[in-house]
């Protein structure tokens, strides 16, 4: 009878350890220096064999001309990602027109973040979901 207490017991302690189960914590996804990758919104990376972590953490500006329609100006989306270098973390901010050819480069300690594109482009009459960005970037070391 004691053995029957103690093993009902046992098993409703186990029962309550696992519903009391902690979430996992997001993860990075991991990039090497010089490759292309898309980062979606709210999403981390972490560069292999080096300490820097970057996360898209927001689009503060989307003033692009969308596609479809005439525009006296161009416009131009600002992206922030958080970049954490040596423990350290800082904001870093792109302002990118579409009619850049070239990457736009923020330095970061020894490394260079290069935007190269910010998707979805705007369409006329189409409302954007900030959960739907993604950014294509590469990371490359400075100097």
């Amino acid at each position: 009878m004691k053995l029957l207490k103690i093993s009902i017991l046992m098993g409703c302690f186990l029962g309550l350890m696992a519903s009391c189960k902690e979430k996992p914590k997001a993860g990075y996804s991991t990039i090497k220096l010089n490759d292309f990758f898309e980062l979606k919104m709210s999403k981390s990376v972490a560069v292999v064999d080096n300490d820097l972590k970057l996360t898209f953490t927001g689009v503060s500006e989307d003033s692009r001309c969308p596609r479809f329609t005439n525009c006296i100006q161009e416009g131009q989306v600002k992206v922030a990602l958080t970049a954490v270098v040596d423990g350290k973390s800082q904001v870093v901010e792109f302002v990118r027109k579409p009619s850049d050819n070239n990457a736009t480069t923020v330095t970061v300690g020894s490394f260079k973040i290069q935007l190269y594109d910010v998707q979805p482009y705007p369409e006329s009459g189409k409302k954007i979901n900030p959960a739907d960005y993604t950014a294509r970037i590469a990371v490359r070391k400075a100097g």
